[in-house]
């Protein structure tokens, strides 16, 4: 799950960068950014519950196989996924082409709230 190199993403008429790194045993931070070599930009960081399997394994080799949606979030993070982070994150107020920290939200459901 969790990438190292950035990829690459075209999201209605601009390009951007995005990565996935683990936060803890069940949270993944999704940053994106826009593609602009030798400038700066604000990043968009989603934190979003994934549980990952092989932390998870044995309880999921129990569970009742219809019950385990319910518990565990087992979605991977996907360009398809990303690309609606980057509308939600827009429709938010995230503002890529201006300097500044990072803007946090997390991700409920399928709504972003903006972190503190």
């Amino acid at each position: 799950m969790a990438q190292r190199t950035p990829r690459g993403i075209h999201v209605d008429g601009r390009d951007y960068r995005w990565v996935v790194r683990f936060r803890d045993g069940e949270h993944v931070v999704v940053r994106v950014w826009l593609d602009q070599p030798g400038r700066g930009g604000r990043v968009l960081a989603v934190t979003r519950r994934f549980d990952d399997p092989w932390l998870h394994y044995g309880v999921l080799l129990t569970a009742p196989p219809e019950r385990i949606a319910e518990v565990f979030q087992l979605e991977p993070v996907t360009p398809a996924l990303t690309a609606d982070l980057v509308r939600s994150g827009l429709a938010a107020g995230w503002r890529p082409e201006e300097t500044g920290a990072e803007l946090r939200f997390t991700m409920t459901g399928d709504s972003l709230v903006r972190e503190a």
